[in-house]
Protein backbone atom coordinates (compact mmCIF):
# COMPACT_ATOMS: atom_id res chain seq x y z
CA UNK A 1 0.00 0.00 0.00
CA UNK A 2 1.36 3.39 -1.01
CA UNK A 3 2.26 6.35 1.76
CA UNK A 4 -0.76 8.73 0.22
CA UNK A 5 -3.40 5.90 0.41
CA UNK A 6 -2.52 4.89 3.85
CA UNK A 7 -2.53 8.59 4.53
CA UNK A 8 -6.06 8.84 3.51
CA UNK A 9 -7.61 5.73 5.84
CA UNK A 10 -8.06 8.76 8.52
CA UNK A 11 -11.33 9.44 6.33
CA UNK A 12 -12.29 6.35 4.75
CA UNK A 13 -11.99 3.53 7.34
CA UNK A 14 -13.80 0.73 6.02
CA UNK A 15 -16.79 0.00 8.14
CA UNK A 16 -15.91 -3.23 9.55
CA UNK A 17 -12.59 -1.66 11.29
CA UNK A 18 -15.17 1.39 13.24
CA UNK A 19 -14.33 -0.09 16.86
CA UNK A 20 -10.63 -0.36 16.94
CA UNK A 21 -10.73 2.41 14.66
CA UNK A 22 -12.42 4.82 17.63
CA UNK A 23 -9.93 2.97 20.19
CA UNK A 24 -6.58 4.07 18.61
CA UNK A 25 -7.84 7.21 18.20
CA UNK A 26 -8.99 7.97 21.47
CA UNK A 27 -6.30 5.98 23.85
CA UNK A 28 -3.06 7.76 22.15
CA UNK A 29 -0.52 8.78 24.54
CA UNK A 30 2.38 11.45 24.13
CA UNK A 31 3.74 10.39 20.76
CA UNK A 32 6.85 11.72 21.91
CA UNK A 33 7.51 9.29 25.30
CA UNK A 34 9.37 6.01 24.82
CA UNK A 35 7.65 5.13 28.07
CA UNK A 36 3.85 5.72 26.51
CA UNK A 37 1.68 2.58 26.18
CA UNK A 38 0.32 3.28 22.80
CA UNK A 39 -1.97 1.79 21.22
CA UNK A 40 0.39 0.17 18.53
CA UNK A 41 2.53 -1.17 21.42
CA UNK A 42 -0.36 -2.60 23.14
CA UNK A 43 -1.41 -4.77 20.11
CA UNK A 44 2.36 -5.69 19.45
CA UNK A 45 2.90 -6.67 23.04
CA UNK A 46 -0.76 -8.96 22.97
CA UNK A 47 0.87 -10.32 19.47
CA UNK A 48 4.31 -11.15 21.64
CA UNK A 49 1.83 -12.93 24.42
CA UNK A 50 -0.21 -15.01 21.43
CA UNK A 51 2.91 -16.27 20.22
CA UNK A 52 4.55 -17.04 23.54
CA UNK A 53 5.34 -20.78 24.36
CA UNK A 54 4.13 -19.46 28.42
CA UNK A 55 0.77 -18.93 28.25
CA UNK A 56 0.51 -19.26 32.10
CA UNK A 57 0.41 -15.01 32.20
CA UNK A 58 -3.10 -13.62 32.19
CA UNK A 59 -3.89 -11.27 29.23
CA UNK A 60 -6.41 -9.18 31.31
CA UNK A 61 -3.82 -9.01 34.25
CA UNK A 62 -1.71 -7.19 31.43
CA UNK A 63 -4.89 -4.77 30.41
CA UNK A 64 -5.07 -6.82 27.02
CA UNK A 65 -8.84 -6.62 27.60
CA UNK A 66 -9.05 -2.83 26.55
CA UNK A 67 -7.92 -3.81 22.99
CA UNK A 68 -11.48 -4.02 20.89
CA UNK A 69 -12.21 -8.07 20.83
CA UNK A 70 -12.28 -7.67 16.70
CA UNK A 71 -8.81 -6.37 17.07
CA UNK A 72 -7.86 -9.05 19.33
CA UNK A 73 -9.51 -11.95 17.30
CA UNK A 74 -7.19 -10.48 13.98
CA UNK A 75 -4.36 -10.48 16.30
CA UNK A 76 -5.06 -14.28 17.47
CA UNK A 77 -5.28 -15.96 14.39
CA UNK A 78 -2.64 -14.34 12.51
CA UNK A 79 -0.78 -15.54 15.49
CA UNK A 80 -2.55 -19.10 14.98
CA UNK A 81 -1.74 -19.32 11.18
CA UNK A 82 1.61 -18.15 11.06
CA UNK A 83 4.87 -20.98 11.28
CA UNK A 84 5.94 -21.52 14.68
CA UNK A 85 9.47 -20.28 15.15
CA UNK A 86 11.10 -22.55 17.75
CA UNK A 87 14.37 -24.67 16.38
CA UNK A 88 13.24 -28.39 15.56
CA UNK A 89 9.12 -27.76 14.50
CA UNK A 90 7.72 -29.26 11.93
CA UNK A 91 5.58 -27.23 10.11
CA UNK A 92 4.39 -30.04 7.11
CA UNK A 93 3.34 -32.61 7.06
CA UNK A 94 2.20 -32.23 10.62
CA UNK A 95 3.24 -34.74 13.10
CA UNK A 96 2.51 -33.35 16.64
CA UNK A 97 3.88 -36.72 18.50
CA UNK A 98 7.21 -36.38 16.33
CA UNK A 99 7.25 -32.69 17.27
CA UNK A 100 6.92 -33.33 20.71
CA UNK A 101 9.67 -35.86 21.43
CA UNK A 102 12.60 -34.01 18.74
CA UNK A 103 12.15 -30.35 19.66
CA UNK A 104 14.14 -30.43 23.25
CA UNK A 105 16.46 -32.56 22.25
CA UNK A 106 17.07 -30.31 18.89
CA UNK A 107 17.30 -27.43 20.74
CA UNK A 108 19.99 -29.10 23.24
CA UNK A 109 22.18 -30.44 20.45
CA UNK A 110 22.02 -27.53 18.64
CA UNK A 111 22.23 -25.10 21.89
CA UNK A 112 25.19 -27.44 22.46
CA UNK A 113 26.72 -27.07 18.97
CA UNK A 114 26.22 -22.88 18.91
CA UNK A 115 27.86 -22.61 22.65
CA UNK A 116 31.31 -24.71 20.98
CA UNK A 117 30.93 -22.75 17.51
CA UNK A 118 31.32 -19.23 19.11
CA UNK A 119 35.11 -19.85 20.13
CA UNK A 120 35.88 -20.43 16.12
CA UNK A 121 34.32 -17.09 14.85
CA UNK A 122 37.62 -15.35 14.12
CA UNK A 123 36.72 -14.22 10.40
CA UNK A 124 37.89 -10.65 9.99
CA UNK A 125 35.11 -8.77 8.07
CA UNK A 126 32.25 -10.50 9.80
CA UNK A 127 29.72 -7.91 11.76
CA UNK A 128 28.00 -9.45 15.04
CA UNK A 129 24.49 -10.32 12.91
CA UNK A 130 26.31 -12.56 10.18
CA UNK A 131 28.29 -14.25 12.56
CA UNK A 132 25.55 -15.36 14.39
CA UNK A 133 23.62 -16.41 11.16
CA UNK A 134 26.82 -18.41 10.03
CA UNK A 135 26.95 -20.02 13.79
CA UNK A 136 23.22 -20.60 14.54
CA UNK A 137 23.09 -22.19 10.23
CA UNK A 138 26.33 -23.95 11.10
CA UNK A 139 25.29 -25.69 14.37
CA UNK A 140 21.95 -26.58 12.51
CA UNK A 141 23.62 -28.33 9.58
CA UNK A 142 25.63 -30.35 12.23
CA UNK A 143 23.10 -31.11 14.62
CA UNK A 144 21.17 -32.48 11.76
CA UNK A 145 23.78 -34.57 10.05
CA UNK A 146 24.57 -35.88 13.56
CA UNK A 147 20.82 -36.44 14.41
CA UNK A 148 19.55 -37.74 11.23
CA UNK A 149 20.58 -41.29 10.25
CA UNK A 150 19.43 -40.54 6.44
CA UNK A 151 22.21 -37.89 6.58
CA UNK A 152 25.20 -39.43 8.16
CA UNK A 153 26.74 -40.17 5.01
CA UNK A 154 26.82 -36.45 3.67
CA UNK A 155 29.83 -35.03 3.34
CA UNK A 156 29.59 -32.95 0.44
CA UNK A 157 27.94 -29.31 0.94
CA UNK A 158 27.03 -27.18 -2.07
CA UNK A 159 26.59 -23.46 -0.46
CA UNK A 160 24.35 -21.64 -2.99
CA UNK A 161 24.39 -17.87 -3.47
CA UNK A 162 27.71 -18.15 -0.78
CA UNK A 163 28.73 -14.43 -1.43
CA UNK A 164 32.24 -14.23 1.02
CA UNK A 165 31.79 -18.13 1.67
CA UNK A 166 31.89 -17.28 5.57
CA UNK A 167 29.26 -20.13 5.93
CA UNK A 168 31.37 -22.39 3.56
CA UNK A 169 34.72 -22.21 5.55
CA UNK A 170 32.90 -23.24 8.64
CA UNK A 171 31.34 -26.00 7.31
CA UNK A 172 34.91 -27.33 5.85
CA UNK A 173 36.54 -26.22 9.42
CA UNK A 174 34.18 -27.49 11.82
CA UNK A 175 32.12 -30.26 10.07
CA UNK A 176 34.99 -31.63 7.91
CA UNK A 177 32.43 -31.73 5.01
CA UNK A 178 33.64 -30.84 1.22
CA UNK A 179 31.97 -27.45 0.16
CA UNK A 180 31.36 -25.62 -3.22
CA UNK A 181 30.89 -22.09 -2.77
CA UNK A 182 28.98 -21.15 -5.42
CA UNK A 183 28.04 -17.68 -6.19
CA UNK A 184 27.14 -15.48 -9.67
CA UNK A 185 29.75 -12.45 -8.91
CA UNK A 186 33.13 -13.22 -9.48
CA UNK A 187 33.56 -10.28 -7.03
CA UNK A 188 32.35 -12.20 -4.08
CA UNK A 189 34.27 -15.30 -5.00
CA UNK A 190 37.60 -13.62 -5.39
CA UNK A 191 37.06 -11.82 -2.54
CA UNK A 192 36.01 -15.12 -0.65
CA UNK A 193 39.24 -16.70 -1.46
CA UNK A 194 41.55 -13.85 -0.99
CA UNK A 195 39.69 -13.92 2.74
CA UNK A 196 40.45 -17.51 2.78
CA UNK A 197 43.76 -17.20 2.03
CA UNK A 198 44.63 -14.66 4.13
CA UNK A 199 43.11 -16.73 7.20
CA UNK A 200 44.54 -19.67 6.26
CA UNK A 201 48.56 -17.95 5.79
CA UNK A 202 47.38 -16.83 9.49
CA UNK A 203 46.79 -19.82 10.97
CA UNK A 204 49.36 -21.87 9.30
CA UNK A 205 52.26 -19.11 10.94
CA UNK A 206 51.14 -19.96 14.40
CA UNK A 207 50.69 -23.99 14.14
CA UNK A 208 52.63 -26.80 12.77
CA UNK A 209 51.76 -29.96 10.55
CA UNK A 210 49.08 -29.86 8.26
CA UNK A 211 48.17 -26.47 6.62
CA UNK A 212 45.94 -25.48 3.74
CA UNK A 213 46.47 -24.84 0.21
CA UNK A 214 45.06 -22.56 -2.69
CA UNK A 215 45.82 -23.56 -6.01
CA UNK A 216 44.11 -21.28 -8.78
CA UNK A 217 41.86 -23.47 -11.28
CA UNK A 218 40.11 -21.47 -14.21
CA UNK A 219 37.65 -19.31 -12.47
CA UNK A 220 38.01 -20.71 -9.27
CA UNK A 221 40.35 -21.35 -6.25
CA UNK A 222 40.31 -25.31 -4.47
CA UNK A 223 41.02 -25.18 -1.27
CA UNK A 224 42.48 -28.56 0.14
CA UNK A 225 43.99 -30.06 3.02
CA UNK A 226 47.64 -31.41 2.44
CA UNK A 227 49.89 -33.24 4.43
CA UNK A 228 53.99 -31.87 5.04
CA UNK A 229 57.01 -33.62 5.64
CA UNK A 230 55.45 -37.11 5.48
CA UNK A 231 53.22 -36.30 8.74
CA UNK A 232 50.09 -38.16 9.30
CA UNK A 233 47.01 -35.41 7.79
CA UNK A 234 44.51 -34.65 11.14
CA UNK A 235 41.22 -36.23 10.60
CA UNK A 236 39.53 -35.40 7.27
CA UNK A 237 38.46 -31.68 7.70
CA UNK A 238 37.20 -31.16 4.08
CA UNK A 239 37.69 -29.19 0.74
CA UNK A 240 36.45 -25.94 -0.54
CA UNK A 241 35.83 -25.04 -4.37
CA UNK A 242 35.03 -21.51 -5.11
CA UNK A 243 33.20 -21.19 -8.55
CA UNK A 244 31.61 -18.66 -10.35
CA UNK A 245 28.07 -19.28 -12.37
CA UNK A 246 24.89 -17.48 -12.71
CA UNK A 247 22.71 -19.92 -10.92
CA UNK A 248 19.22 -21.52 -11.91
CA UNK A 249 17.92 -24.80 -11.38
CA UNK A 250 19.22 -26.47 -14.56
CA UNK A 251 22.72 -24.40 -13.61
CA UNK A 252 22.74 -25.65 -10.33
CA UNK A 253 22.99 -28.76 -10.80
CA UNK A 254 25.35 -28.54 -13.84
CA UNK A 255 27.82 -26.91 -11.69
CA UNK A 256 27.04 -29.85 -8.98
CA UNK A 257 27.77 -32.35 -11.50
CA UNK A 258 30.91 -30.84 -12.38
CA UNK A 259 32.12 -30.55 -9.06
CA UNK A 260 31.59 -33.98 -7.61
CA UNK A 261 32.78 -35.29 -10.81
CA UNK A 262 35.88 -33.27 -10.34
CA UNK A 263 36.04 -34.09 -6.53
CA UNK A 264 35.97 -37.53 -6.43
CA UNK A 265 39.36 -38.27 -7.47
CA UNK A 266 41.03 -36.02 -5.17
CA UNK A 267 38.61 -37.74 -2.52
CA UNK A 268 39.47 -41.10 -3.03
CA UNK A 269 43.16 -40.98 -4.03
CA UNK A 270 43.97 -37.79 -2.22
CA UNK A 271 45.21 -37.22 1.14
CA UNK A 272 41.44 -37.79 2.52
CA UNK A 273 41.83 -41.46 1.23
CA UNK A 274 39.69 -43.05 3.28
CA UNK A 275 36.61 -45.39 1.55
CA UNK A 276 35.52 -45.16 -2.05
CA UNK A 277 32.44 -43.29 -2.03
CA UNK A 278 28.92 -44.43 -2.55
CA UNK A 279 27.84 -43.60 -6.31
CA UNK A 280 25.60 -41.42 -6.52
CA UNK A 281 27.21 -39.08 -3.70
CA UNK A 282 24.77 -37.80 -1.31
CA UNK A 283 24.72 -33.66 -1.80
CA UNK A 284 23.42 -31.38 1.00
CA UNK A 285 22.15 -28.01 -0.76
CA UNK A 286 22.40 -25.11 1.78
CA UNK A 287 21.42 -21.49 1.20
CA UNK A 288 21.49 -18.40 4.06
CA UNK A 289 20.12 -15.79 2.44
CA UNK A 290 18.48 -16.99 -0.92
CA UNK A 291 16.94 -13.95 -1.98
CA UNK A 292 13.60 -13.91 -4.21
CA UNK A 293 13.50 -16.52 -6.85
CA UNK A 294 16.62 -18.33 -5.41
CA UNK A 295 14.86 -20.83 -3.10
CA UNK A 296 12.36 -21.78 -5.48
CA UNK A 297 15.11 -22.69 -7.91
CA UNK A 298 16.78 -24.47 -5.72
CA UNK A 299 13.96 -26.63 -5.17
CA UNK A 300 13.37 -27.26 -8.29
CA UNK A 301 16.96 -28.33 -8.98
CA UNK A 302 16.57 -30.85 -5.55
CA UNK A 303 13.59 -32.22 -7.61
CA UNK A 304 14.65 -32.16 -11.18
CA UNK A 305 17.94 -34.76 -9.44
CA UNK A 306 15.53 -36.80 -7.42
CA UNK A 307 13.05 -37.56 -9.95
CA UNK A 308 15.59 -38.42 -13.09
CA UNK A 309 17.09 -41.78 -13.52
CA UNK A 310 19.69 -42.20 -11.62
CA UNK A 311 21.29 -45.20 -12.49
CA UNK A 312 24.06 -43.28 -13.80
CA UNK A 313 23.95 -40.24 -12.03
CA UNK A 314 26.75 -39.25 -10.14
CA UNK A 315 24.80 -37.22 -7.18
CA UNK A 316 21.77 -37.38 -5.57
CA UNK A 317 20.39 -33.90 -3.32
CA UNK A 318 19.77 -35.93 0.31
CA UNK A 319 18.66 -32.74 1.83
CA UNK A 320 18.37 -29.02 1.07
CA UNK A 321 18.40 -26.48 4.37
CA UNK A 322 16.86 -23.40 3.03
CA UNK A 323 16.68 -19.92 4.49
CA UNK A 324 14.66 -17.61 2.39
CA UNK A 325 14.94 -13.91 2.18
CA UNK A 326 13.51 -10.69 0.04
CA UNK A 327 10.15 -12.61 -1.03
CA UNK A 328 9.72 -9.76 -2.92
CA UNK A 329 12.61 -10.27 -5.13
CA UNK A 330 10.55 -13.60 -6.61
CA UNK A 331 9.58 -13.61 -10.21
CA UNK A 332 6.04 -11.74 -10.91
CA UNK A 333 5.65 -12.93 -14.12
CA UNK A 334 3.19 -15.68 -14.87
CA UNK A 335 2.71 -16.44 -10.75
CA UNK A 336 6.18 -18.57 -11.97
CA UNK A 337 7.46 -18.28 -8.00
CA UNK A 338 3.88 -18.30 -6.55
CA UNK A 339 1.99 -20.63 -6.34
CA UNK A 340 4.08 -23.93 -7.32
CA UNK A 341 1.42 -26.62 -5.76
CA UNK A 342 -1.45 -27.83 -7.71
CA UNK A 343 -3.48 -27.67 -4.67
CA UNK A 344 -2.93 -23.98 -4.62
CA UNK A 345 -3.12 -23.34 -8.22
CA UNK A 346 -6.29 -24.92 -8.74
CA UNK A 347 -7.83 -22.04 -6.27
CA UNK A 348 -7.89 -18.97 -8.00
CA UNK A 349 -8.92 -16.78 -5.20
CA UNK A 350 -5.12 -17.17 -3.74
CA UNK A 351 -2.57 -14.97 -5.25
CA UNK A 352 -0.59 -12.70 -3.22
CA UNK A 353 0.86 -8.48 -4.92
CA UNK A 354 3.90 -6.89 -4.37
CA UNK A 355 2.91 -5.61 -1.15
CA UNK A 356 1.82 -9.08 0.25
CA UNK A 357 5.66 -9.86 -0.53
CA UNK A 358 7.05 -6.90 1.46
CA UNK A 359 5.31 -7.82 4.11
CA UNK A 360 6.30 -11.52 3.96
CA UNK A 361 9.84 -10.97 5.35
CA UNK A 362 8.18 -8.75 8.65
CA UNK A 363 8.97 -10.43 11.68
CA UNK A 364 7.35 -8.47 14.28
CA UNK A 365 7.88 -11.06 17.24
CA UNK A 366 11.57 -10.13 16.83
CA UNK A 367 10.97 -6.35 17.64
CA UNK A 368 10.42 -6.85 21.52
CA UNK A 369 13.19 -8.68 22.19
CA UNK A 370 15.60 -6.67 23.37
CA UNK A 371 14.75 -2.69 24.77
CA UNK A 372 17.40 -1.79 21.70
CA UNK A 373 15.40 -3.81 19.14
CA UNK A 374 12.37 -2.00 20.45
CA UNK A 375 13.72 1.82 20.57
CA UNK A 376 14.87 0.85 16.76
CA UNK A 377 11.09 -0.56 15.88
CA UNK A 378 9.58 2.80 17.54
CA UNK A 379 11.94 4.97 14.86
CA UNK A 380 11.44 2.72 12.25
CA UNK A 381 7.35 3.41 12.91
CA UNK A 382 7.62 6.94 13.33
CA UNK A 383 9.38 7.01 9.81
CA UNK A 384 6.73 5.82 8.38
CA UNK A 385 3.67 7.12 10.10
CA UNK A 386 5.73 10.65 9.34
CA UNK A 387 6.10 10.16 5.85
CA UNK A 388 2.20 9.10 5.12
CA UNK A 389 1.03 12.04 6.99
CA UNK A 390 3.51 14.77 4.51
CA UNK A 391 1.73 12.92 1.68
CA UNK A 392 -1.26 15.10 1.02
CA UNK A 393 1.06 18.20 1.23
CA UNK A 394 3.56 16.69 -1.14
CA UNK A 395 1.26 14.72 -4.10
CA UNK A 396 0.35 18.28 -5.60
CA UNK A 397 4.01 18.54 -6.18
CA UNK A 398 4.83 15.20 -8.02
CA UNK A 399 4.61 14.11 -11.70
CA UNK A 400 1.61 12.39 -12.38
CA UNK A 401 3.65 9.63 -13.60
CA UNK A 402 6.07 9.28 -10.89
CA UNK A 403 4.03 6.59 -8.40
CA UNK A 404 5.45 5.96 -4.75
CA UNK A 405 6.78 2.68 -3.86
CA UNK A 406 5.07 0.73 -1.33
CA UNK A 407 6.06 1.05 2.48
CA UNK A 408 6.42 -1.60 4.36
CA UNK A 409 8.99 -2.55 6.01
CA UNK A 410 9.21 -1.39 9.33
CA UNK A 411 13.05 -1.73 9.14
CA UNK A 412 13.81 0.45 5.75
CA UNK A 413 12.75 3.70 4.75
CA UNK A 414 10.79 3.88 1.54
CA UNK A 415 11.63 6.88 -1.03
CA UNK A 416 8.98 9.53 -1.59
CA UNK A 417 9.13 10.76 -4.74
CA UNK A 418 8.26 15.15 -5.55
CA UNK A 419 8.21 16.39 -9.19
CA UNK A 420 9.87 19.44 -9.34
CA UNK A 421 7.32 22.45 -8.85
CA UNK A 422 9.42 24.90 -11.01
CA UNK A 423 8.60 23.95 -14.78
CA UNK A 424 11.83 24.80 -15.87
CA UNK A 425 13.60 22.65 -14.30
CA UNK A 426 10.97 19.64 -15.57
CA UNK A 427 12.39 16.68 -13.55
CA UNK A 428 11.26 14.64 -10.07
CA UNK A 429 13.07 14.92 -7.08
CA UNK A 430 13.12 12.37 -4.24
CA UNK A 431 12.47 13.08 -0.58
CA UNK A 432 14.98 9.87 0.10
CA UNK A 433 16.68 8.74 2.72
CA UNK A 434 16.97 11.20 5.99
CA UNK A 435 19.14 10.51 8.97
CA UNK A 436 17.83 9.09 11.82
CA UNK A 437 18.49 12.32 13.42
CA UNK A 438 16.13 13.98 10.89
CA UNK A 439 12.97 12.34 13.09
CA UNK A 440 14.32 13.45 16.82
CA UNK A 441 10.81 15.27 16.84
CA UNK A 442 8.27 16.73 13.90
CA UNK A 443 9.70 19.96 13.78
CA UNK A 444 13.21 18.64 13.03
CA UNK A 445 11.65 16.15 10.65
CA UNK A 446 9.43 18.92 8.50
CA UNK A 447 12.73 21.55 8.40
CA UNK A 448 14.46 18.46 6.81
CA UNK A 449 11.93 17.81 4.09
CA UNK A 450 11.33 21.27 3.44
CA UNK A 451 14.93 22.21 3.19
CA UNK A 452 15.53 18.86 0.53
CA UNK A 453 12.56 19.60 -1.65
CA UNK A 454 12.60 23.39 -1.71
CA UNK A 455 9.21 23.78 0.30
CA UNK A 456 8.42 27.24 2.09
CA UNK A 457 8.78 27.29 5.46
CA UNK A 458 6.20 25.88 7.96
CA UNK A 459 4.62 23.87 4.59
CA UNK A 460 4.10 21.10 7.01
CA UNK A 461 1.94 20.90 9.64
CA UNK A 462 1.58 17.63 12.16
CA UNK A 463 -1.87 16.10 11.80
CA UNK A 464 -3.59 15.63 14.83
CA UNK A 465 -2.18 12.79 17.12
CA UNK A 466 -5.64 10.33 16.29
CA UNK A 467 -4.86 10.33 12.80
CA UNK A 468 -1.57 9.46 13.49
CA UNK A 469 -2.25 6.66 15.84
CA UNK A 470 -4.42 5.22 13.57
CA UNK A 471 -2.05 4.70 11.26
CA UNK A 472 0.25 3.24 13.43
CA UNK A 473 -1.78 0.53 14.88
CA UNK A 474 -2.77 -0.02 11.26
CA UNK A 475 0.81 -0.36 10.01
CA UNK A 476 1.75 -2.86 13.03
CA UNK A 477 -1.40 -4.72 12.45
CA UNK A 478 -0.22 -5.35 8.50
CA UNK A 479 3.22 -6.55 9.60
CA UNK A 480 1.53 -8.94 12.72
CA UNK A 481 -0.59 -10.27 9.09
CA UNK A 482 3.50 -10.71 7.25
CA UNK A 483 4.34 -14.33 8.90
CA UNK A 484 0.87 -15.26 8.00
CA UNK A 485 1.68 -14.24 3.82
CA UNK A 486 5.35 -15.81 4.34
CA UNK A 487 3.95 -19.48 5.85
CA UNK A 488 1.41 -19.91 2.98
CA UNK A 489 4.47 -19.35 0.40
CA UNK A 490 6.54 -22.21 2.78
CA UNK A 491 3.62 -24.31 2.89
CA UNK A 492 3.09 -24.25 -0.80
CA UNK A 493 6.66 -25.11 -1.27
CA UNK A 494 6.53 -27.80 0.82
CA UNK A 495 3.76 -29.48 -0.77
CA UNK A 496 4.82 -28.68 -4.23
CA UNK A 497 7.96 -30.91 -3.08
CA UNK A 498 5.89 -33.51 -2.03
CA UNK A 499 3.40 -33.55 -5.28
CA UNK A 500 6.99 -34.16 -7.03
CA UNK A 501 8.38 -36.44 -5.15
CA UNK A 502 5.42 -38.72 -4.87
CA UNK A 503 4.77 -38.55 -8.50
CA UNK A 504 7.62 -39.99 -8.86
CA UNK A 505 8.10 -42.21 -6.22
CA UNK A 506 11.18 -39.90 -5.10
CA UNK A 507 9.56 -39.05 -1.90
CA UNK A 508 10.78 -40.38 1.15
CA UNK A 509 9.37 -39.24 5.13
CA UNK A 510 13.24 -38.55 5.80
CA UNK A 511 13.34 -35.75 3.08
Amino acid sequence: MENSAISKLADLPPSEWTDWWDWASCEHGDGESADAMRPWLSVLLYYDQCRSLDKSIGRERCGFERIPASLRSLVEDASRLAVPRERGRTIFPPDEDAHRSSLNQAQQETGDAVASLGDTLASPGMSPKKAHEVVQMCSLIETMLKQNPSLSNVKHVVDVGAGQAYLSRMLRDRCGLHVLALDFSDVQTQGAAKRDAASRSNRSSQTSGPISTTTPSGHHTETRQATYNNQVAEPPRGSLTYVTAKIDAESLCQATCAWIESELPMIVNGPFDTCPEQNPTPVLFVALHACGSLTPDILRAFTAQRTMDLSAASWIPQAAVVVGCCYNMMRPEGQEDFPLSRALRSSSSVTLNPSHLQLAAQVPSQWTRSEKSLRNARLALRKIVWRALIQDVISPLRKPTYGDRAATSASREEGLCGGCDSPEKGRSRRLGRLNNSAYADWETFSRHVQRKLGMPERTLSRADRASESRIEVFHVLRCIVGPVVETLILLDRAVWMEENLRASRAFSPAI
